[in-house]
């Protein structure tokens, strides 16, 4: 599917109220690749290492009409030729994270892991859950993340968190704020004593 711009005509007699209506939901014009690199620019800020070619090439998006108003459209192209079209009634600002939403972990696999460094953990048992791996990795491209995997009796599940370039331009006591931040929603079990007490951890991350 073709990601080229649908481009709206204004015509003589629009009245301001409209006018700011469609300002407000196309705030950069009608030109759809304008909001693509909106979203890639935002990736960037936490992907430094990203390029456009990373990009999952099964979404392509439109700014088209339908019944009469200009709407955000997406598209998937599925490998048995079938493609998913989407009406999306929303602003400019949903359109780009919505962009950023499907693309973000397609990048992330893009960037291999080269070398990895497991944290100790002094609690290992939360709530039934058992903590199975808690790992930082450096990776190819550049840019490091924690992977974290736990389970139970009946369920298990892993999570990556890639964390922002930003963070590594503070102080390790700041960095470790804003780390544990990152990665706390859930019983993810590391606190910042195991962190503190990991032996090469500062080193492994260039501190």
């Amino acid at each position: 599917m073709d990601s080229s711009p649908f481009l709206l005509s204004l015509h003589c007699g629009i009245n301001d109220k409209t006018n700011l209506k469609m300002n407000k939901k196309f705030p950069y014009g009608h030109d759809v690749n304008a909001y693509i690199d909106k979203a890639f620019e935002r990736m960037k800020e936490s992907y430094p290492w990203a390029e456009k070619k990373m990009l999952r090439k099964e979404w392509s998006y439109a700014i088209e009409s339908v019944d009469g108003e200009y709407q955000y459209v997406t598209y998937f192209d599925w490998k048995d030729g079938q493609i998913d079209r989407k009406v999306l009634d929303c602003d400019g600002e949903r359109f780009i994270e919505t962009i950023i939403g499907h693309h973000h972990h397609w990048i992330e696999s893009e960037n291999p892991v080269v070398e990895t460094f497991d944290v100790p953990a002094s609690c290992k048992c939360s709530g039934g859950w058992h903590l199975e791996i808690y790992r930082l990795q450096k990776h190819q491209l550049g840019g490091y993340s924690a992977f974290v995997q736990a389970g139970n009796r009946s369920a298990g599940g892993s999570r990556t968190f890639f964390i922002p370039p930003a963070y590594f331009k503070l102080s390790w006591e700041e960095f470790l704020d804003k780390y544990l931040e990152l990665v706390s929603p859930g019983p993810f079990f590391v606190g910042r004593a195991d962190l503190e007490s990991a032996k090469g951890l500062k080193e492994f991350l260039g501190y």
